[in-house]
């Protein structure tokens, strides 16, 4: 900034935000250094004006000096999950600093079978926004930054390990020092698991994908942070999959609601045939299925518990999206502001029965760090019906 002095002349003056180590009982404040006169200057309300210190800072210490990922490392890795000598998934997995979109998209999955028959084309998480209550953001988050867990096994490639113990990140921890940077892969009861921490500035997300033997998937994200005042303030993070279904074929797929009680006639089970954008409805255990027509084989979404809904935040601005399959449509860029922009894709003519269709489903969730502990993990189950 510059600092005009009384005869009409400028100085200037670099601002420079101290934190505190650990839990130390200094305040987070932002000094001035004026470059003129090489001094340090301090301000009555811990910062100058226009700016924001306050007192108390949450979130873990931050780690010092451990490596993270830049974009386009070019790494995915086969997988074949056996049981009992029997195949039961087969998919790609790609580590998010090679993952797609403008903004990466966390761990992502291609072509995933289960027990031979096609799932999901594509799985990801191409938008991640945050929005505070307070001076701080909003914020859009990039995805493909990738920080270090707690992991111990074998490299299978390059950024993927194969623990024979779960790996830990920074909501299991409390901490953001690991010791592997990339995607860590174990078994967990009847799970696969797949899980990577990722950071955007002060921000820690985990990014996870749980397949279990039975055919379910478990897409999960997770939410945590370093020390900042902002993580102090009542925030609202916003995680959006994009699921690309193929269940069997990439066409001949068509998507139902089921509301119980129902709100439309004819039963509790109704089929959305033009792109539309819906909310959900804990009052009618409301829950989606994309079916194969001809087979009568399909995945049910089914939400989760600590979803939320975007029913009356015009920031969230929905829950799920039905939408066709577009190549181009892969995230929502370019944009102006920070909010999710799907909704210019979303054509009310456009029919979606028996096409190629992709899910948008969204997560939300409220961090009130000084509130009570609530769990900071949000995601969907995705359960095989017909199979």
């Amino acid at each position: 900034m510059l600092k005009e002095l009384p005869d009409g002349r400028a100085e200037r003056v670099v601002t420079v935000g101290l934190l505190p180590q650990g839990r130390s009982r200094v305040r987070h404040e932002i000094v001035g250094v004026n470059m003129i006169r090489r001094e340090i200057e301090r301000y009555d309300d811990g910062a100058p004006d226009h700016s924001h210190a306050d007192p108390q800072t949450c979130g873990a210490p931050p780690s010092a000096g451990q490596q993270t990922t830049a974009r386009e490392w070019p790494v995915k890795c086969g997988s074949n999950v056996f049981q009992g000598g029997a195949l039961i998934w087969r998919f790609l997995a790609v580590r998010p600093s090679a993952s797609s979109g403008t903004w990466g998209s966390g761990v992502e999955l291609r072509y995933v079978d289960y027990r031979g028959r096609r799932v999901l084309y594509q799985a990801h998480v191409p938008i991640l926004n945050v929005i505070y209550d307070g001076p701080c953001g909003p914020y859009r988050d990039w995805q493909f930054e990738e920080g270090m867990i707690d992991a111990t096994g074998t490299q299978v490639a390059p950024g993927f390990i194969l623990c024979p113990s779960p790996a830990k990140t920074i909501p299991d921890t409390g901490s953001d020092v690991g010791t592997f940077l990339g995607v860590a892969v174990y078994v967990q009861g009847q799970e696969v698991v797949l899980v990577n921490e990722m950071q955007a500035g002060w921000y820690r997300y985990v990014s996870e994908w749980r397949l279990r033997a039975d055919g379910t998937i478990r897409p999960r994200f997770g939410f945590d942070a370093t020390s900042s005042s902002c993580v102090c303030i009542q925030h609202h993070h916003h995680v959006y999959w994009r699921l690309d279904f193929d269940i069997q074929t990439p066409g001949r797929n068509v998507i139902t609601e089921f509301n119980d009680p129902p709100i439309v006639a004819g039963g509790i089970w109704h089929t959305n045939s033009y792109e539309i954008m819906r909310l959900r409805d804990p009052s009618h255990n409301r829950r989606w299925r994309v079916t194969h027509s001809p087979s009568g084989r399909g995945y049910e979404i089914v939400p989760g518990a600590n979803d939320g809904s975007a029913a009356g935040d015009p920031y969230a601005k929905g829950d799920p999206w039905f939408l066709r399959y577009k190549p181009t449509e892969i995230d929502d860029a370019p944009i102006v502001g920070t909010e999710i922009q799907i909704d210019k894709y979303r054509n009310p003519a456009e029919p979606i029965v028996n096409q190629d269709v992709v899910v948008w489903y969204a997560g939300h969730f409220t961090h009130a760090p000084l509130g009570p502990h609530v769990s900071h993990i949000v995601g969907p189950e995705l359960r095989p019906v017909n199979w």
